[in-house]
């Protein structure tokens, strides 16, 4: 196709460029609001305070400071594209097509400048592709990735409508016959060499067999003819300013930060899946050992993550050029493309960043839980352990006690041991608390774990607080117990030395002390009661009754006080007998009888027996005292046998004088019978 016929083709599609020379020099419009731009960004990110507070500097920002301010940005660029080519870190793969190529081979094959895109389009929105005269040779293999890289990194609706190629081979040949995208025009400015166009034949040849149209120039000028300077590079005669070192400087670190971000992305999916596959422990020291390792990856992450859009957003303020190009010709018709991929990038940045977020909360509140619930059941297990050794201890101590001063002094232990066995309830208490707590955050996933614990938590708190109660109860009981024993010993004591002191013939003065003292003896017995003892209610007293030291011991001093009270009763009706005796016989003179050896005698003997008597029952009052106890039951026995053999010699020495007294009134009314009786 020739150069009018392509012109008649330009003038349906796009405006006619005119011949002036000052179409030539207009500086090209770019209507790009950069801070309108920035909002957007910023509030899609949601992040800003994160990327603007932060200490990390990146090569990006190193390139901004006072030193670097003072040179020109191309040698910052190629310094900093240096810093970027020996940083491993920093470099890394890009995929092109469905091959992993390192990121510096690539830009040096972008660096060739066999092939650009300007970023410039069509009237009919067509991206342009400009295959310049770059007179350098590619392999095909090259050829095959830089083709596919320049058509990968823009939208796919521009792959989509297709592409219009201007290829300048006026100092080469076109062979190349690969091109992935859709091709609706090519634009051809023929070889200028002699024995190139001595092949003019062949290209007429390829131009015909070709499925799109193809139009051959012999110059820029006639190429002109077809599209406005502002579609066209400054080397075929265009106004844009093209500066392809920049253009491969910020693609290949666009390139980097995916590739970074990528290695964060995979990293991720590696860490979600090892989060995903966690076993949970059966104890708290392993899960709180794997929440501490997972929550520092997890922040090693979040740093990556951070340096990453720290980095990002450092090459949008390079890429945006807003301060060291300030001016609408001085920058690339490539920097919205570019501009809207870091963009991008930041915000899948942020939301990947956002979801991570998410799934380790979840995580996190997963593995909490399970470690509430492995201490929780720690805990259980140390404090049903120490209800056991206190239930064991309460089993092994139900002693009560021999007497009031052991019966307290245990009480006093058991009150210590009380107070520490309650920190235990208490504390059962509280974890019984927490577990609901647990049980009502995570109801459908430990519900039937601390469910039964709680419960038996409960009824454990319960059992120990009845049965230190009880414990308590029963000492007490014990101790006032012993003080009525201690109280009926007593008592019994003071009965055998009133009993003993008792004159044998007593004067009615006499006669009426004694029986003072007997009723007050008698009515203090009415203070002590041992009967209740045995006649209360048996859960009251059933551990005090069911030792046979204790039952025996009360059954004894029963017995005792029932002896000691039968005995002062009948010594107490034998002087009121006697006593009433003596008030009913009418007055009769006193006669001094004289006394025959046979009743001197018996005096004599009498009071020999009652001193003898009195002397045995101070030795055993002395031995007493000294040796033996006063719950001896052998000595209460001869204590009772002693009362007995007194009260029995008491009796005849009372009887017998009576009874001779009776006899000589007798005799003294009835002179007659004694007459009578003499002669019979």
């Amino acid at each position: 196709m020739s150069s009018r016929d392509a012109s008649d083709y330009a003038d349906g599609c796009v405006i006619g460029a005119t011949s002036s020379s000052r179409d030539y020099i207009e500086a090209p419009s770019f209507l790009y609001d950069v801070d309108q731009d920035i909002r957007q960004m910023k509030s899609a990110l949601g992040a800003t305070n994160l990327l603007e507070d932060s200490g990390y500097q990146s090569i990006m920002e190193k390139c901004s400071s006072s030193i670097a301010a003072s040179l020109p940005i191309e040698m910052i660029l190629d310094e900093q594209s240096e810093a970027d080519s020996t940083d491993d870190s920093w470099d890394g793969f890009v995929t092109v097509g469905n091959e992993r190529v390192r990121i510096k081979d690539l830009s040096d094959i972008l660096a060739t400048r066999f092939a650009l895109m300007t970023g410039a389009r069509t009237c009919d929105d067509l991206t342009i592709v400009t295959f310049p005269d770059s007179r350098c040779l590619l392999s095909f293999e090259s050829y095959r990735l830089l083709i596919t890289y320049l058509l990968q990194v823009h939208p796919m609706e521009d792959s989509q409508r297709g592409f219009v190629l201007i290829i300048d081979r006026r100092a080469d040949k076109w062979s190349s016959s690969f091109f992935p995208g859709k091709i609706h025009v090519v634009y051809l400015l023929k070889p200028e060499g002699v024995l190139q166009r001595a092949l003019e034949v062949g290209y007429r040849g390829i131009a015909d067999s070709c499925a799109f149209k193809v139009f051959q120039f012999e110059s820029s000028v006639e190429l002109r003819s077809c599209f406005k300077a502002e579609q066209l590079t400054m080397d075929i005669g265009g106004l844009i300013k093209y500066n392809h070192l920049e253009y491969v400087q910020h693609r290949m670190d666009i390139e980097r930060m995916k590739s970074s971000a990528s290695a964060i992305a995979e990293a991720l999916n590696e860490f979600a899946k090892t989060l995903r596959e966690t076993e949970l422990p059966n104890d708290a020291d392993t899960t709180a050992r794997i929440l501490q390792t997972q929550t520092c990856e997890r922040v090693a992450i979040k740093e990556d993550i951070k340096i990453a859009m720290r980095k990002c957003t450092a090459l949008l303020r390079a890429v945006r050029q807003n301060e060291i190009k300030p001016s609408a010709a001085q920058l690339s018709p490539t920097r919205l493309h570019n501009v809207s991929s870091i963009e991008r990038m930041l915000i899948q940045l942020d939301e990947t960043e956002k979801s991570f977020d998410s799934f380790w909360g979840k995580h996190e509140r997963r593995l909490t839980s399970c470690l509430q619930l492995r201490q929780f059941e720690d805990l259980f297990r140390k404090l049903q352990a120490s209800f056991a050794r206190h239930m064991l201890y309460l089993e092994e101590h139900r002693g009560v006690g021999d007497g009031v001063a052991q019966a307290t002094q245990l009480a006093q232990a058991h009150a210590q041991y009380t107070a520490t066995a309650m920190e235990d309830v208490q504390a059962a208490k509280e974890l019984k608390k927490k577990g609901d707590e647990l049980r009502t955050a995570n109801e459908d996933e430990h519900s039937d774990s601390v469910l039964p614990k709680c419960d038996e938590l409960e009824r454990m708190a319960d059992a120990l607080t009845s049965a230190l109660e009880r414990r308590t109860q029963v000492l007490r009981i014990s101790c006032t117990m012993h003080d009525e024993i201690r109280r009926a010993n007593a008592w019994c004591s003071r009965g055998v030395d009133l009993l003993t002191s008792l004159p044998a013939v007593e004067t009615p003065s006499a006669a009426r002390t004694s029986l003072t003292k007997l009723d007050s003896f008698l009515h203090e017995s009415n203070d002590i009661c041992l009967d209740s003892w045995t006649n209360a209610n048996p859960a009251e007293n059933f551990v005090l009754l069911t030792t046979t030291e204790t039952s025996t011991l009360i059954t004894q001093v029963a017995e005792r006080m029932n002896d000691i009270l039968r005995i002062s009763a009948a010594r107490r009706d034998a002087i009121a007998r006697t006593e009433e005796a003596r008030s009913r016989n009418p007055p009769v003179q006193v006669v001094t009888p004289e006394k025959k050896p046979r009743e001197r005698e018996d005096r004599s003997k009498r009071e020999k027996v009652v001193k003898k008597m009195e002397e045995e029952d101070e030795t055993l009052r002395i031995e007493d005292d000294n040796t033996t106890d006063e719950n001896d039951p052998n000595l209460w026995i001869a204590y009772v046998c002693i009362a007995h053999c007194t009260l029995f010699v008491m009796t005849l020495l009372e009887v017998m004088p009576n009874v001779h007294y009776q006899r000589q009134c007798r005799h003294r009314n009835r002179p007659e019978e004694r007459r009578a009786k003499k002669r019979r």
